[in-house]
């Protein structure tokens, strides 16, 4: 396994269409679905606070004043851990059967989407194979960016729009392509938004 991937975890499952989850995930999954599409979705840009709120009656821990889009989709909020100016953009998506951090000032831009699931197709089940994912401090994953399980992305880092990250990003890193690869480097000062 790469180094640079954090631990994965396989959930047990009796077949390959039995669900991994308890039916007491599966009944807030339903809720929160419910609660995403009537009191979240349909809010304006302004209301990053109401939808936080929401986000944290689910479960996510949030400190300071994180934003989050209405068009944003969260799979699982109590997932989910927003710092001080952390942003998720508009159709972003976080789709964290594992848990998915985003440090202060780190920005998930437009469609990007940040992944913790995948399976074992090596095993006749295909059981769920879940990676934590962390967003440093002042990290920038740009447009349609793929984030695969188990990925850190340093301080600071940049990820390019459409990349495609397959292991970690050191921080102050700019990574593009499919698969990324390191393309530069960016200063401290202007990583922390310094000027």
């Amino acid at each position: 396994m790469n180094s640079s991937i954090k631990h994965l975890r396989t959930f047990e499952q009796k077949s390959r269409y039995s669900s991994p989850w308890s039916i007491r995930v599966r009944i807030a999954l339903l809720v929160w679905q419910v609660v995403w599409a009537t009191l979240f979705r349909v809010t304006p840009k302004n209301l990053s606070p109401w939808r936080v709120y929401l986000l944290k009656l689910f479960g996510c821990r949030a400190s300071g004043i994180p934003h989050v889009s209405s068009s944003a989709i969260i799979k699982m909020p109590w997932n989910l851990t927003l710092e001080d100016r952390a942003c998720l953009g508009p159709g972003s998506e976080v789709y964290n059967l594992g848990h998915v951090t985003l440090r202060a000032g780190s920005t998930v831009a437009q469609q990007a989407y940040l992944c913790t699931g995948s399976h074992d197709f090596t095993h006749p089940h295909m059981p769920l194979v879940v990676g934590d994912i962390e967003i440093g401090p002042n990290a920038f994953i740009g447009a349609r960016a793929f984030i695969l399980p188990g990925i850190v992305v340093g301080t600071g880092a940049v990820i390019g729009a459409c990349a495609v990250v397959t292991k970690s990003v050191a921080s102050y890193t700019v990574v593009a392509g499919n698969p990324a690869s390191v393309i530069g480097t960016i200063s401290k000062s202007n990583a922390s938004g310094e000027l």
